[in-house]
Order: structure tokens, then C-alpha cells, then sequence
């Protein structure tokens, strides 16, 4: 088979410059030129360097070039969801086939293999949009389609990330933007109601109507994500709180309950010793203050992700006993 050679620039990059880095491998008869320095690039650059390289290698291996759907069209327009190496999803109207793409090595990082799945749910509307050269199905049609076909934490994380997309969210001008992803989530349903009561269709309802744009990445929209399943009372994101002079803004509040929920991401350490020391000091003290000022702190870091059940419990736990709203009930299911 001849060898065809795609130069595949990252995600979200426009531009498209020759360099001389050796192809890449990405499946029978398709190699790809990555845009970017694999030397110098961080391994989730990388990670999705290749996710976009496999969709343009799909693109070429079919004469009849296929729509991407689900989670690859929001992949394609920069909207990143909880799995890091997702499988390529397209729609077309004829044969329909799982493949798998090999694992391929750039620099020091391995990509595990995944698979190019064609669903047999056509877009919901006519409408489809071109992304780098490829074909795509209406992003709102996409999101619909993973709230009713993926995982519950995969279609929540898309969902918070799609809407703080859309809405370009900032914490500083939250009214205009938060108004912005409640017209957003009505097209979404409205969406949702067109396909029908079909299977799924209730869990669909409940992710499209608790997804929110406050969550800046996707461990943050993990944790709130959880929270609404389990917690029946108002839950507000990127919350402004105003203690002793100090202006903080609090990544999940309960207000009811004077609980606050924080995500401890690595970028907020720093990215030397002083910035880690610094930062430290001042959660001691943000902690500080917001507690004397009668609140109730509860910190999650990645490592609380290895184990959804227990974070789960201490999360019940600390809530105490209270029973989840009903139309969230449905949000809840042990990730595989």
C-alpha cells in the first residue's frame, strides 16, 4: 500500500509551517508530520498533537471523506473532556466497522492504541460545520450525542468544558456570560427533545441541565460533577468571597450548608520551589480566613481520582445525611 504523508499542525493552531520531523505512524498506509517540536512539547501537547493526527489519518484512509461526530468534533474545536486518549467517533451512511489505531511513540511519550468506531446514530441536524479541513456535525448536535451515548463523567466534563467555551466564561463578568449558557443549554435540550424519549434520553436531561460553565479544566467539572450527584441544595461556581481584605474566588459553594469545595490542580502550585512555597503559604491562609469566617473547607487533589467511590463517601460524608435532587439522581455511575 503507498504511504501517504498528512503534516498535522496541533490542535487550535492555524497555522501550518514545513519542519524537517520524521513522520510519524499513525495506521496502515497514513503517517503524519507533526507541527511542532516533539522535543520541546509537554506530553498532553503531544497527547492531543496525535488525537488531531488520527483524525486527519481516518479523514485520508476514506474515499468518501466521513463526519466526525460526539466527542471528536468537540475535540477538534478545542473542547477536551476527562479521557485523555479517546477513541475517534465518525458517522457514515454506509458501512459501518470498528477499527483500531496502533499506539505510536513521539519523543519519550507513548500514545496507547485507540479505536475508530462509526456510529450508527446519524447527526441529529443537517447542519455541519468544517474544522482544519474536516467535516464535522453541529457542535450542540455533538454534545446532545454524548450526553445520550458516553459515560456520565465524560459527557458532564465535555458539557462544562463546551459551555465555558461557548460563552468564552470569565469569573469577572459572570452575569452576561452565565446568561449566555442558559440560551445555550435551552438549544441543547430543545436538541435533546427532537431526538426523542429514546434510550438514555433521561440521564441525557439531567447532564445537559447540571453541566456548568464555571469549571476552568476538566478535574474541576469532575468534582462538581459528583457534588450534584449526591448534593440536593444550590450549587454555585467561581464564587467571589470577601474575608478580612482578601478577595477570593472559590471553585464550588454550597451556601446552605457553609461548605466550600476546592480543586488543588498542579498549576496552582507553581512551577518552581518559591512559587510552591508561596503558594502554600497563602492556602494556609486563604483556608485560614475562610474558615474563621465560618466556612467549611474540603480540598481534592488528582490523586483523590483514583479511587471515585471513596471520594464519593467523604464527599456524602461531609455533606452529612441528605439525599441528591431527584432530576440528578440519574447523574451517578462508577466510571470504568
Amino acid at each position: 500500500m503507498e504511504q501517504t504523508s498528512i503534516l498535522v499542525a496541533p490542535p487550535g493552531d492555524g497555522t501550518r509551517q514545513q519542519h524537517a520531523y520524521a513522520p510519524i505512524r499513525i495506521m496502515r498506509g497514513v503517517s503524519a508530520v507533526l507541527d511542532m517540536d516533539p522535543t520541546n512539547a509537554g506530553p498532553w501537547d503531544i497527547w492531543n498533537a496525535i488525537t488531531h493526527a488520527r483524525m486527519h489519518a481516518v479523514n485520508a484512509s476514506h474515499r468518501q471523506p466521513p463526519i466526525f461526530i460526539g466527542q471528536s468534533c468537540l475535540r477538534l474545536m478545542g473542547i477536551r473532556g476527562w479521557a485523555q486518549n479517546p477513541p475517534i467517533t465518525i458517522f457514515r451512511a454506509s458501512r459501518r466497522s470498528t477499527s483500531v489505531l496502533p499506539s505510536c511513540t513521539v519523543a519519550s511519550t507513548t500514545i496507547p492504541a485507540t479505536s475508530v468506531s462509526c456510529s450508527p446514530f446519524p447527526p441529529l441536524s443537517a447542519e455541519r460545520f468544517t474544522v482544519d479541513g474536516l467535516t464535522t456535525e453541529h457542535p450542540y448536535d455533538a454534545l446532545v450525542r454524548c450526553a445520550l451515548h458516553e459515560e456520565p463523567l465524560e459527557a458532564f466534563v465535555l458539557g462544562c468544558m463546551a459551555l465555558n467555551s461557548w460563552t468564552s466564561f470569565s469569573m469577572f463578568h459572570q452575569d452576561e456570560h452565565r446568561q449566555h449558557a442558559e440560551e445555550i443549554r435551552t438549544k441543547l435540550l430543545m436538541r435533546l427533545n427532537q431526538v426523542g424519549h429514546v434510550k438514555g434520553y433521561r440521564r441525557a436531561r439531567s447532564i445537559l441541565k447540571a453541566i456548568d460553565p464555571g469549571c476552568a479544566n476538566p478535574a474541576e467539572a469532575a468534582l462538581l460533577w459528583i457534588v450534584r450527584s449526591i448534593c440536593p441544595f444550590t450549587i454555585t461556581t467561581q464564587v467571589h468571597i470577601s474575608v478580612r481584605g482578601h478577595h477570593y474566588y472559590v471553585d464550588i459553594l454550597i451556601e446552605e450548608l457553609r461548605i466550600i469545595i476546592e480543586f488543588d490542580g498542579i498549576a496552582k502550585l507553581g512551577e518552581n520551589r518559591g512559587e510552591f512555597e508561596r503558594a502554600k503559604r497563602e492556602w494556609v491562609l486563604r483556608d485560614q480566613n475562610l474558615r474563621d469566617a465560618g466556612w467549611q473547607v474540603i480540598r481534592v487533589s488528582w490523586p483523590d481520582y483514583d479511587d471515585w467511590e471513596e471520594l464519593r463517601i467523604r464527599l456524602i460524608r461531609a455533606l452529612g445525611p441528605v439525599k441528591p435532587a431527584p432530576e440528578f439522581r440519574s447523574l451517578w455511575k462508577l466510571p470504568s
